[in-house]
């Protein structure tokens, strides 16, 4: 990321660390504004009706912020089209290849396995765009051929601050408490107060997600991550599931780093197995 120096839609960071008054440390990081992503509904996303569509639909939401903030990488193909939507004539025809058995392999009953959001991504940046992406990803899912750069881990507050700081797009997994299928969504940013300076995500302290929900993309969805044994989730439709996995993907050579003072520790990492998003 050293030497890749322009970006089409620029990256904005907010640092105030209260270290001397005695104020709480607040932490933004937000990439553009949500009008750079897609906003692609599931469920006019097949196979069936698109209800269990979310992770094709979320992670080409996503993409298309990789084409609009990194044009010069991505481009357009021969016939004029962004490089991204793979040959087809819009981004919800992309997200129906992506989910398609060449990719994700999604189905209208089960959903989308682990093995297949995360080996189908890659699978689709190599075709369309090949040699142009690195990735990074934790998930504490187990999966099928589970690529190297695929952390075995619940997702950190570090990891996900690093990976907007570096103008990378990133889809998160999570899942509900119990039994039931899980969800994926686009991430578009991330608020952190601090409130005893510590450096640590901790009782007392706030982190507000923004993301983008397949199932009701072009709005934020704000989702509120809380701290402890398991790192859940409050917000939307989604009180009490838990973040368990993050998938990240930005150019090779990466973009110029943003400035930031990164988090002291990690959160709590919490272990369960995911088999299909929704």
């Amino acid at each position: 990321m050293r030497s890749f120096t322009v970006m089409a839609l620029g990256i904005t960071a907010l640092v105030s660390t209260g270290a001397r008054d005695g104020r709480a440390a607040i932490f933004t990081m937000d990439e553009t504004t949500i009008a750079a992503f897609g906003t692609v509904n599931q469920n006019n996303v097949p196979p069936g009706n698109g209800a269990l569509s979310c992770a094709p639909t979320a992670t080409m939401n996503s993409f298309t912020f990789l084409q609009n903030a990194y044009p010069t990488v991505y481009g357009l193909d021969g016939g004029g089209a962004p490089v991204l939507q793979g040959g087809q004539g819009s981004w919800q025809a992309a997200a129906a290849l992506l989910a398609g058995p060449l990719y994700m392999a999604t189905s209208a009953t089960t959903g989308t396995t682990e093995g297949n959001w995360v080996n189908g991504k890659v699978n689709y940046l190599t075709t369309y765009a090949p040699g142009t992406t690195t990735f990074a990803g934790m998930d504490s899912d187990a999966t099928v051929n589970r690529p190297v750069w695929d952390q075995n881990a619940n997702p950190t507050v570090n990891f996900l601050l690093q990976q907007l700081q570096t103008g990378e797009d990133v889809e998160l997994g999570i899942d509900p408490t119990g039994n039931g299928i899980g969800h994926v969504m686009t991430l578009t940013g991330l608020t952190w107060n601090d409130a005893n300076n510590n450096g640590l995500f901790d009782a007392g302290d706030t982190l507000t997600l923004n993301t983008i929900d397949p199932a009701n993309p072009g709005v934020n969805t704000p989702l509120t991550l809380n701290p402890g044994n398991a790192m859940s989730i409050t917000g939307a439709n989604y009180n009490t599931y838990l973040l368990t996995g993050a998938l990240a993907e930005s150019p090779v050579p990466e973009p110029t780093t943003v400035s930031l003072a990164l988090l002291g520790g990690a959160a709590i990492a919490f272990f369960r197995n995911r088999h299909t998003k929704v």
